[in-house]
């Protein structure tokens, strides 16, 4: 049986958790919002909004203010992140994809985890190829 090259890339995916400083490049970053975009949707109702955040400021901010929600939560292991002085959320990647969708569709979860599939499909073969 000859195997397809994305089950390949399925198999050889990793979780990555240490980043370099080096940025994204615009057109690689350009490919995969667009690949995200053909992503299959609930009813094909494609409600989804792909934001990129590059600006080491705003991801500051953006995980200063994630762990002064996770300090006030009474979950012990996000309060303690939340008050954690190195906790990161995004793992201090130079670059942050954040996928939502709209609040008044039902098919919110399943368009996110059709998404998360892609981005493993992604992911995995930037990391592998």
């Amino acid at each position: 049986m000859k195997t397809n090259e994305i089950l390949e890339n399925i198999k050889a995916r990793r979780s990555v958790r240490a980043y370099t400083g080096q940025q994204v490049s615009e057109e690689d970053l350009q490919a995969v919002l667009e690949a995200a975009t053909y992503a299959p949707s609930g009813m094909h109702l494609e409600t989804w909004h792909f934001t990129a955040i590059q600006n080491a400021d705003k991801l500051t901010e953006l995980n200063e203010r994630i762990k002064g929600a996770f300090a006030k939560s009474d979950e012990p292991r996000l309060k303690e992140r939340g008050q954690s002085k190195t906790y990161c959320c995004y793992y201090h990647a130079p670059t942050l994809v954040i996928v939502s969708n709209e609040p008044t569709q039902v098919w919110t979860v399943p368009v996110l985890s059709k998404i998360c599939f892609l981005r493993l499909i992604l992911w995995g073969s930037v990391l592998v190829g």
